[in-house]
């Protein structure tokens, strides 16, 4: 017997273009896009979206996800999002002065890593992956065309002899390269990766099209900046992939050529200070360096915490032109103390895992690589030779990144660990049949 239709309600609205929207403008704004609109007040809409996914996300898996899975993904965020900022505040106050709203509101960009437990609880209760990914490739294409579009109509001169600092921060300059805006540098190395990755594999005229516009972009964006050391690791990165990621049995290489690794530091380590010190503003950073190492050692558990653009801040506390975000790991332990290095070493260890693990269960499963995921495992992996000088996980653009590469990871484990359970690709991702938490 055929089943009567259920009537539909002419008032009934998908929320799912919200939902996209909302995935885009956090992705967008949180990859530092809109630095360039109203004095980057687009991050706070951002950060918004990413709110309003992970709550969402929330209420739907509410009453479509185990208790487990619910509480992993719901209050593991919240405690320690919640605690980054919450302690950080704290302890700057106790430490200086000031209030704890202000240093609170100015740690705020950590909201932005809700982006991912949002995406992840939607497309477990049923929203579609690959739109998912659709959406985040859409918005790092849209993150290159509006670098573009202010490198060519922003006077870059006069906005980097601006008072207001967040106009002057926006540009750099030295005499061989001349002015140059800086761009949202992780999308952009994420989009040229994955983009390579699917020109290689795509057999659609237009995926092919896109891929080609992407690197296209991406090239001529490079050409401009020359950031030759980020470069340098991301070509390391794609060339130590074949030989020891690509495969489970490789990776035990790693262990075998640690003490390689261990004895070439002070080679490295020598010649990257001198190119440090020999690049411009390097005596400055140096200064800064010494600074910080010698606050740190008055707050070395917790840090100094964090300051406020609205009170006291690092600047009046220990040198004009101090800002710990240019310090790699010395900054970091300057704000969050020793607890902070070792929370952001464990979180960074734990997306790259994630990320290695899911795209071998994706080459496995499908018989190719997702070149998303896969542009996200080169990144993280030109991170972590990239690590003392530049901790990005603790800054906007690194947190976005970061959250989603650890969601959409964990997704594609999930659906390929279906796949396997049910021999089919059908619907694995769908509303969660399993008990919900009100009734579990």
């Amino acid at each position: 017997m055929s089943q009567r239709a259920q009537p539909t309600s002419p008032f009934q609205l998908s929320l799912n273009p919200v939902i996209y929207a909302a995935i885009f403008m956090a992705t967008f704004a949180g990859c530092q896009g809109g630095r360039y609109y109203m004095s980057n007040r687009l991050q706070e809409l951002g950060i918004a979206c990413a709110l309003l996914l992970f709550v969402m996300g929330l209420w739907q898996g509410l009453f479509r996800l185990q208790h487990s899975e619910w509480k992993r993904w719901v209050l593991s965020p919240i405690m320690l999002l919640g605690g980054i900022m919450g302690i950080s505040s704290v302890v700057f106050v106790i430490n200086y002065s000031g209030s704890v709203l202000y240093s609170v509101f100015s740690a705020r960009e950590f909201l932005l890593a809700f982006v991912g437990p949002g995406i992840y609880l939607l497309v477990r209760c049923g929203l579609p992956l690959a739109q998912v990914e659709r959406t985040i490739w859409f918005a790092l294409f849209a993150l290159m065309v509006n670098y573009l579009i202010f490198y060519f109509t922003m006077d870059l001169r006069a906005a980097f002899f601006s008072s207001d600092h967040t106009v002057s921060n926006l540009v750099t300059y030295d005499a061989w390269r001349g002015f140059r805006l800086k761009p949202p540098l992780f999308a952009i190395m994420v989009a040229l990766l994955g983009s390579l990755a699917l020109l290689l594999q795509s057999r659609g005229g237009s995926i092919k099209t896109a891929a080609i516009a992407s690197v296209a972009l991406a090239v001529y964006i490079w050409s401009i900046v020359l950031f030759r050391s980020t470069l340098a690791t991301m070509i390391l990165s794609v060339m130590l992939y074949p030989i020891l990621i690509s495969h489970r049995n490789r990776l035990k290489l790693i262990v075998v050529m640690a003490p390689l690794a261990i004895l070439a530091i002070p080679v490295i380590g020598s010649m990257a200070v001198e190119n440090f010190m020999q690049a411009d503003g390097g005596s400055i950073r140096a200064k800064a360096f010494l600074k910080a190492i010698e606050h740190i050692a008055m707050h070395p558990i917790l840090g100094a915490g964090e300051d406020s653009a609205y009170g006291l801040s690092y600047q009046d506390i220990v040198a004009k032109f101090f800002f710990p975000s240019d310090l790699g790991l010395i900054g970091v332990t300057y704000k969050y103390g020793i607890v902070g290095v070792i929370l952001y070493l464990t979180m960074h260890g734990k997306i790259w895992l994630r990320l290695w693990a899911a795209n071998m269960e994706c080459r496995d499963t499908d018989g190719r690589i997702n070149p998303l995921l896969w542009g996200m495992l080169i990144f993280m992996t030109a991170q972590t030779f990239n690590l003392a000088l530049n901790p990005g996980l603790a800054y906007a653009q690194g947190i976005t990144l970061g959250s989603l590469a650890l969601s959409l990871a964990s997704l594609h484990r999930v659906r390929c660990a279906n796949v396997i359970k049910h021999t089919s690709s059908a619907n694995t991702l769908a509303p969660s049949h399993n008990l919900p938490i009100l009734g579990a």
